[in-house]
């Protein structure tokens, strides 16, 4: 099955090949190459150029000889009566005529002699052959035979054409080609990005694709079209001038376009060798930089993390210097309609990109600051969250409560970056937590020390070495301030270690009785009930009455 479905798509692509193949040799006229156009005005039969006339005779114009002499020619060749063999020469004084039967066709003066170094007489004879020749040909052109040759071609071209357009789309050719381009949306054509900004998608690609299909086939259809109707008028003689025009215009564009392309090659072969050169030192700078960022190869000064960025700069660098020496090359760039175009974009991207540059700068400097990596913890003005991605333009944070929060670049210059994770990941030091209480005079403070820090050994997350400790920060009017260090290596919990330090400073102070209450409060609350909670309490536990100091004078 498969091999019948190969031979008939076979037979279609080479239905169309036969066509053009045919088409070519019969249609374009056949000169010898060596052969050079005639100069002056033309005489020509059938549209094909004959001789030229270039002296004028009498008050007739050489224009005006050569269309008389034109419209003799084309007479005597309608008139099948007269033989071609009937062709005769006369010498009268200076000219000598040259006509067939009783008809004068041309003359032949001893200035049209001098001017192509001959002989009058060779002239003559000359023009008489060439005559002879073009009249046969013409007629021959016309013939019965001819007429029938041409009626079977064109059928059997037609046919052709038919045939292959109808296997084709028997076959469904393009269907078949957009099914397996949809089939493969998602698997073979991937989507365009530039870093985590999506230019086109796999779907838009897939799209563009089978509209590039759609127009190709369009396009292949109507040149097969072209090429068919230019044949078939080339083979008859009243449309053969319209098929000669047709695949003249064709063989021009064709030409001069080989000759453009032809021309370019120089330059072509700049641009290739700028383009291999660029390509080469771009894979060297990689092969570099990855060693340094898997620390395989060591600069000092020069971190690990630096060595993607920098070889992204470098990468648009090279690329910038080497459209500027490839630019002269490009075909037109050195028109004015070009460089006024070029002139115009620059001028608007530099007025529109001011902001954009200055991200750009501010998202270089703050790579080369080290302020902060993908996946630290970090806190800029009152945002704090997890770096997720540092752009060209922007950084996006991603914050505690799952929010995402896009940064300009330029605003991190102006902006405190606090940096949670960075001493633990160059200097392995762990990040200290800190929390402040503040209890009343009446607690024991060596008690409170033992008990907050037991409450930080107590919370997961927080290290056992270097041991947490507690500062007395402040002796206010009626409370002390105790503010509790403790150490940790995970400063994206900070929120669930707070969370549960809190917890257990509230359960390690009830435990030992020790009360967590405004200052203010606590002694202002004679005969009310203690504030810790009641499974805290012994046993039986009684609020106070109210304390009445009675005085004598």
């Amino acid at each position: 099955m498969k091999v019948t479905k190969t031979i008939e798509v076979f037979v279609a692509l080479a239905l169309a090949v036969f066509l053009c193949l045919i088409a070519a040799p019969l249609a374009f006229p056949q000169t010898s190459p060596s052969s050079q156009p005639p100069t002056g005005a033309v005489v020509t039969l059938d549209d094909k150029p004959l001789f030229a006339i270039e002296k004028k005779a009498l008050s007739s114009s050489p224009e005006k000889r050569a269309q008389t002499m034109k419209e003799r020619i084309t007479t005597f060749a309608d008139d099948r009566s007269i033989s071609i063999d009937s062709l005769w020469t006369k010498n009268i004084e200076d000219s000598i005529l040259v006509g067939a039967g009783d008809k004068i066709l041309i003359y032949v003066s001893d200035e049209d002699a001098k001017v192509v170094g001959k002989s009058r007489q060779e002239l003559a004879n000359e023009y008489s052959q060439i005559i002879r020749e073009a009249v046969r040909q013409y007629r021959e052109d016309r013939s019965t035979r001819s007429l029938w040759l041409a009626a079977i071609y064109a059928v059997g071209t037609t046919i052709a054409l038919i045939g292959a357009i109808v296997i084709w789309r028997w076959k469904r050719v393009t269907f078949r080609i957009n099914a397996w381009l949809n089939s493969e949306r998602h698997n073979r054509i991937p989507s365009i990005q530039f870093q985590n900004f999506e230019l086109l998608s796999a779907d838009r690609i897939t799209d563009l694709c089978i509209w590039l299909v759609g127009l190709i086939r369009s396009i292949a259809l109507l040149t097969l079209l072209y090429v068919y109707f230019s044949f078939v008028f080339s083979l008859f003689p009243a449309t053969k001038h319209v098929g000669a025009t047709l695949f003249s215009y064709v063989d021009s564009r064709l030409q001069a376009a080989w000759n453009a392309f032809l021309a370019y090659l120089p330059s072509l072969l700049t641009i290739v060798l700028v383009a291999f050169i660029t390509y080469h030192v771009l894979r060297f700078l990689k092969f570099i930089f990855t060693a340094i960022g898997k620390q395989q190869l060591t600069v000092p000064g020069f971190y690990p993390e630096w060595a993607a960025p920098t070889y992204k700069l470098l990468t648009y660098l090279i690329i910038a210097m080497a459209f500027a020496v490839i630019f002269p090359y490009i075909p037109g760039s050195n028109s004015a309609s070009f460089q006024g175009i070029s002139i115009f974009l620059g001028v608007l991207i530099s007025i529109g990109s001011s902001t954009a540059v200055a991200n750009i700068v501010a998202g270089i400097i703050t790579i080369y600051t080290r302020a902060f990596q993908i996946g630290d913890r970090v806190k800029i003005g009152d945002i704090v969250g997890d770096v997720e991605a540092k752009l060209l333009l922007v950084t996006r944070i991603r914050t505690v409560n799952n929010v995402l929060v896009t940064l300009p670049n330029s605003t991190l210059l102006t902006s405190n970056i606090v940096n949670y994770s960075a001493l633990i990941r160059d200097d392995h030091a762990p990040l200290i937590l800190h929390t402040t209480v503040t209890l009343g005079y009446d607690a024991p403070w060596r008690k409170i020390h033992e008990t907050l820090i037991a409450a930080a050994r107590a919370t997961t997350h927080i290290l056992d070495e270097p041991s947490p400790f507690v500062l007395q920060t402040a002796l206010n009017d009626f409370y002390v301030s105790y503010e509790l260090k403790a150490y940790t290596n995970h400063p994206s919990k900070m929120a669930s270690i707070y969370s549960e330090l809190h917890q257990n400073i509230q359960d390690k102070c009830n435990e030992v009785g020790i009360e967590i209450c405004s200052p203010h409060y606590s002694a202002l609350r004679d005969g009310n009930h203690n504030t810790i909670p009641e499974t805290y309490l012994p046993e039986g536990y009684q609020a106070p009455g109210f304390k009445i100091d009675n005085r004598s004078d």
